[in-house]
């Protein structure tokens, strides 16, 4: 097995055509084959990520399944940043009379949570085995800086969603424009955060907890059977949401300004 993390500009464009377009044509078809097309959908950077790693020289060096010691708290801030910003989105209609709550929310909520978890951790960790696992150190290693690489990380990240989001209508009620510019935003702001925690721990672990935890709150408060939200587009607990947004944005901002050591 090779020991010495390895990059290629050639290959890392060969893995975001692959990725990327995998991710749209499976996309553009998440129903399809009784949910077989949404399986390959979420699995896609996975594959193409395993293949990169045992076929080409890329190796497995630099996978980040490890994790340096003494970082407990990143993987903390990774469980805690959804359920605090979302915390805060909702607290915020909430006080302002935008959201309300259904009879029985708090325990549908934490049924839907429970029952989320598992799914939603895999489909995570096929993710950001790919985004944080491998797009962040092969551009790290072929000398990119932190910023650019992080950008582009969350570039590429939102692309592979189109298909996908074309094809779920149901995703949000906003303009398509405006919301695939506010999930493009989501996406840069995440993908900073996420890319600063990788650089700190070497590992693609605490994005893919902060990405499961982001997943299991939202779906579940995207439903009404649990909450009404009347200013989705400022109140939403989903990244896309004004109030999230913000302080995600706000979030990546400090995180970036207070790195150390450039990374």
């Amino acid at each position: 097995m090779n020991n010495i993390p390895t990059a290629s500009g050639a290959r890392i464009a060969i893995f975001t055509i692959c990725v990327v377009a995998l991710g749209n044509i499976f996309g553009l078809n998440y129903q399809a084959l009784q949910g077989i097309g949404g399986l390959l959908f979420i699995l896609s950077p996975a594959l193409i990520t395993i293949i990169m790693r045992t076929f080409t020289k890329d190796g497995w060096a630099d996978a980040g399944f490890g994790y340096r010691r003494g970082q407990v708290k990143i993987l903390l801030a990774a469980l805690l940043l959804f359920p605090l910003v979302f915390f805060f989105a909702i607290a915020s209609g909430t006080a302002l009379g935008f959201v309300q709550f259904e009879p029985d929310a708090f325990k549908n909520l934490t049924i839907a949570i429970l029952t989320g978890v598992p799914m939603f951790l895999l489909f995570a960790i096929s993710e950001e085995f790919a985004w944080r696992g491998y797009l962040e150190p092969k551009l790290a290693a072929l000398g990119m800086t932190a910023l650019p690489r992080h950008l582009l990380v969350g570039l590429i990240w939102s692309i592979w969603h189109i298909g996908y989001v074309i094809s779920e209508t149901s995703q949000s009620t906003l303009p398509p424009l405006l919301y695939a510019l506010l999930f493009l935003i989501s996406c840069f702001a995440m993908a900073v955060i996420y890319g600063q925690w990788r650089a700190k721990t070497g590992s693609f672990w605490p994005a893919a907890i902060a990405h499961c935890m982001a997943n299991s709150l939202a779906w579940p408060l995207l439903t009404p059977e649990i909450i009404k939200v009347d200013a989705p587009l400022w109140f939403a607990a989903r990244p896309e949401g004004f109030v999230a947004l913000a302080t995600l944005c706000l979030l990546a901002v400090i995180m970036f300004v207070l790195r150390k050591n450039g990374t």
